[in-house]
């Protein structure tokens, strides 16, 4: 596999630094727009620069990208870093820590990251540039959209459904077959028993919309 350089130098981007050398793959280092990281060192690798200064010293064909942006409440950011260097003709790597589960009757899309002791079961779908995290689970015939979040320990029970852009919080559990809209911020540990169309937070035991009454 090509070498990476990682986008982003913050504590996601670690994560997925690890995950990358547990699986063998060669990791260059880190970009950060921080100037004051510059020439330091994270997990053993240097940050080297800034996006455009770095990247303008390798070739796109000799060289794979990882994002390094996580979040806790959405994933514009992630989105936006993504889609702006696919643009301009970088490819993301897909990261799978060699703990992680994954089906092979599952569908995983380009740029994913699964991290260590997440599983995706049978007939789920990964969505473009999705997170499932540490010890986050993906059931059966789950659909997860693109640029999603699925954060640690949050289980999606089978046949659910979380459209793109949306953020599963740590330890939440969406019950099997619940449809969630783009742009869904479960809370972490909420509990999903019902259908939301999205565009807002959940929270609680059940989850409920934030500041309102389901």
């Amino acid at each position: 596999m090509k070498p990476v350089i990682i986008i982003g130098a913050g504590g996601h981007a670690a994560v997925v630094a690890d995950a990358l050398q547990a699986a063998g793959v060669s990791v260059l280092g880190f970009t950060d727009a921080d100037s004051t990281k510059h020439q330091s060192r994270q997990c053993g690798l240097p940050i080297l620069g800034g996006d455009a200064i770095v990247l303008a010293g390798y070739d796109r064909n000799e060289v794979l990208l990882a994002n390094g942006v996580g979040g806790v409440r959405g994933t514009d950011a992630r989105r936006a870093l993504q889609l702006r260097l696919q643009e301009a003709g970088w490819r993301f790597t897909t990261v799978i820590h060699p703990t992680a589960i994954v089906s092979p009757h599952a569908r995983v899309g380009h740029g994913v990251q699964l991290l260590a002791g997440s599983i995706v079961q049978v007939s789920a779908v990964i969505g473009e540039g999705t997170i499932v995290n540490t010890a986050a689970i993906v059931e059966h015939d789950v659909e997860v959209g693109d640029y999603v979040h699925v954060a640690p320990r949050a289980l999606l029970c089978g046949a659910v459904t979380v459209g793109n852009l949306s953020h599963i919080g740590a330890g939440a559990v969406v019950r099997q077959g619940i449809q969630l809209g783009q742009h869904t911020l479960v809370g972490a540990g909420a509990v999903v028993v019902k259908d939301f169309d999205g565009g807002g937070e959940l929270v609680g035991m059940p989850a409920r919309p934030a500041g309102g009454i389901a």
